[in-house]
């Protein structure tokens, strides 16, 4: 009874043609109050970080903000140039962030870096510690910036190492046409794989999720040279939203720009994941109900064509890049499933 009123229910979203962007994915929930949620702001004491997350980076190296000039003396009283501040688990306070700073075009032309850190999970002396990242099942790790209700947006590349010299990036696509300008706002759905696509901000508490699995294809996991199993660093990027910096398929990034105060992508936290156990719970809430629906539906018949990476509905083993009734398949054999820690 359960999968015919799914299928039905199935066919009316389709014929309604409910679609955003191509990038659908809404990352891991979490709303003040809500115990199956990760949030844990502040201001509710009885919040609790939701059991998916596993660990959380505990120290850091090369701090390297863009420049020096947004550290004066306009940061007062707020200390969003000390990187202790992304460290443990997200709090879902919007200026417990450490910033990387913004670029304006004349540093672009002098070609000064945009601003970058590297958070550290476990010892990566010890070989297979632990509290590394490793390549599970479903998501792997989520990147907590303080950007605005989804909207409000400012990006970052997202890279990992094993050994803190060699880090293998996130291929990633940005659809966004044109300056933004200083407080624009971008449609988060045509953003994929860049951190910073994500709510966390006024009582939401959400990452942007990353999977391993999608680095298959770089050329230093290829090589060996990037263990997915054994991730012990996790380096953001900032990307300056002029156009200037390009995605995977050499599209121009744009998203807030010129930023000042906490300029540039403002990190907060960096949390690893257990593994998932229903790949239909989309948005890891822990159940596969009807808000998983709706992203799949999203997604009806996209296809990600040339692009190596998975949709995260692309069910059905072997992956094929493309949501059809083979990936609903799989996910009407979980519908209502519940993961274990929600049990």
């Amino acid at each position: 009874m359960q999968r015919n009123f799914l299928y039905i229910l199935f066919l009316i979203l389709i014929a309604a043609g409910a679609y955003a962007g191509p990038y659908t994915e809404i990352g891991i929930d979490g709303y003040i109050g809500d115990d199956y949620k990760h949030a844990n702001p502040l201001s509710d004491a009885d919040a609790e970080i939701n059991p998916i997350f596993r660990g959380w980076a505990k120290d850091y190296v090369n701090y390297l903000p863009a420049d020096t000039v947004w550290l004066g003396t306009d940061m007062q009283p707020y200390p969003w140039n000390t990187p202790s501040n992304a460290l443990n688990e997200a709090s879902g306070d919007f200026i417990d962030i450490v910033s990387l700073g913004d670029l304006d075009a004349a540093e672009i032309s002098q070609g000064k870096k945009p601003g970058e850190i590297t958070l550290i999970f476990g010892n990566p002396q010890i070989e297979n510690d632990s509290n590394h990242i490793r390549n599970v099942k479903g998501y792997d790790f989520a990147v907590f910036e303080n950007g605005g209700n989804g909207v409000f947006a400012e990006l970052a590349f997202v890279e990992v190492s094993s050994d803190g010299i060699n880090f293998a990036r996130f291929p990633a696509i940005s659809l966004t046409e044109g300056l933004q300008g200083g407080y624009g706002e971008i449609d988060v759905t045509d953003v994929y794989n860049l951190a910073g696509k994500h709510a966390n901000f006024g009582g939401i508490c959400t990452g942007t999720p990353f999977d391993l699995s999608e680095l298959a294809d770089e050329p230093n996991v290829v090589n060996g040279l990037v263990d997915v199993n054994n991730i012990c660093f996790v380096k953001i990027v900032d990307i300056p939203g002029s156009g200037d910096f390009f995605d995977s398929l050499n599209h121009p990034i744009f998203d807030a720009w010129l930023t000042y105060g906490s300029g540039g992508f403002d990190l907060e936290a960096i949390g690893s994941l257990n593994e998932q156990q229903y790949s239909a719970d989309i948005n890891l809430d822990g159940i596969v109900n009807g808000e998983d629906f709706s992203l799949f539906i999203s997604a009806w018949m996209s296809s990600f064509g040339d692009v190596n990476w998975i949709g995260r509905c692309d069910l059905a083993m072997p992956k094929d890049d493309h949501i059809d009734f083979r990936d609903y398949s799989v996910f009407a054999s979980q519908w209502h499933k519940k993961e274990l820690w929600r049990e």
